[in-house]
């Protein structure tokens, strides 16, 4: 341990207090873990948002906003550990519920699936891949639908897209 680290540690126990001392940034509000280690996440400050920009939700996906540790490349997508599986979700803008829409073995397949939501939720949020509107556009879901209605059609069509993308896959890779 160097010098550097008494002051260090006591910025973290500063912000602590500090965040626990305002109702509205609560650790029940911000949805962080009280057990690990404060990463770069829970740290206000510029640099750290520039040079984390490209790990889950960074842009803005919405469903990696919460944290974690970990490294997927795609906007929207969370890597559960404890499954080893890849999680996406995604929160319409005028709506407080989000669309689950499920767990996938891989980034690609979960990165898939959320940009079917971004595509039928009409965000104005950048595709991770750049050919996924051209799949949907023969895909349309009625509009006016329930919100239950809307939000099954949608997780069927990701889990769809990502099963697709699955079997392409496959298909690309030979058998040894």
């Amino acid at each position: 341990m160097g010098g550097g680290g008494g002051a260090e540690e006591k910025k973290r126990k500063e912000m602590r207090l500090h965040a626990s001392s305002s109702p509205d940034r609560s650790y029940k509000s911000r949805n962080i873990d009280l057990n690990k280690e404060p990463t770069a996440w829970d740290d206000n400050t510029d640099d750290h948002a520039s040079s984390t920009s490209c790990c889950t939700g960074g842009g803005g996906g919405g469903a990696g906003a919460g944290g974690g540790d970990s490294t997927a490349p795609f906007r929207g997508v969370r890597h559960r550990p404890e499954l080893n599986k890849w999680v996406t979700e995604i929160r319409p803008t005028s709506q407080k519920r989000k669309i689950w829409l499920g767990t996938y073995e891989t980034p690609q397949e979960a990165a898939r699936a959320y940009d079917v939501g971004i595509y039928y939720t009409r965000k104005k949020i950048p595709y991770n891949f750049p050919d996924s509107p051209h799949h949907l556009l023969n895909q349309p879901i009625p509009p006016e639908l329930p919100w239950e209605t809307f939000a099954a059609l949608v997780k069927q069509k990701a889990t769809l897209a990502a099963k697709r993308h699955r079997v392409n896959l496959q298909e690309a890779t030979p058998a040894q």
